[in-house]
């Protein structure tokens, strides 16, 4: 029996309240319990790699579309023979092989990994963009600029896919919005860049090959 003159401890001994919390959830998936300043931590270290890698490749997307408009300014047309609606169908066939592509496109974003597929499309375009400087006629325009569009034709959707698997629904729009919006800025720079290239005097390459 206790004696009533012994005084009460101060901390109860619960067992229940000493085991941890489980961190498996019914699915046998492991939960890790996160704070506010730990998401903060995780979003930055996530927007110097992932978010700095989409913004760069989209803006070197955008001036591989602008480069088309600055060739025909220094002498594109004239050079490869364009005549007629020939230089408005290599315009126009980028966004054609996009659109017929686009269902291909979204099935290789499904099944091939994402570290494989954006390497292999920059691959791509970045080659098809070069080739551009071999042309000499309208035919060889029309095969660089349909690969070109193929190529690019996965990496908008691509984007989108990955900024949605590495951020929360809260965080999305301003980094979509921040690789988005070098879309202006390659604007900007690749006219100041096309001028500078089109000044190397050269007897192989024409200034709109630069």
């Amino acid at each position: 029996m206790q004696d009533p003159t012994m005084p009460k401890p101060d901390v109860v001994h619960d067992e229940a309240t000493e085991r941890p919390e489980k961190l498996t959830d019914n699915s046998g998936i492991v939960r890790v319990p996160l704070t506010e300043d730990d998401s903060k931590s995780i979003c930055r270290k996530t927007d110097r790699t992932i978010l700095v890698i989409l913004a760069w490749v989209y803006f070197l997307q955008i001036l591989d579309k602008t480069v088309l408009g600055y060739g025909a300014t220094f002498g594109l047309q004239k050079d490869t023979g364009l005549t007629g609606n020939e230089y408005s169908l290599v315009g126009s066939i980028g966004p054609i092989a996009q659109l017929a592509w686009q269902p291909f496109s979204s099935y290789l974003i499904v099944k091939v990994p994402h570290r494989i597929l954006m390497p292999s499309l920059c691959l791509g375009w970045g080659l098809a963009q070069t080739c551009m400087a071999a042309c000499h006629n309208f035919g060889s325009l029309m095969a660089a600029r349909f690969f070109l569009g193929l190529f690019e034709a996965g990496c908008l959707p691509l984007f989108g896919v990955i900024t949605s698997q590495w951020y929360r629904r809260a965080e999305q729009p301003i980094r979509i919005a921040a690789w988005y919006s070098t879309n202006g800025l390659a604007t900007i720079v690749a006219a100041a860049l096309s001028y500078g290239l089109a000044k190397i005097e050269s007897d192989v390459l024409k200034p709109w090959q630069m």
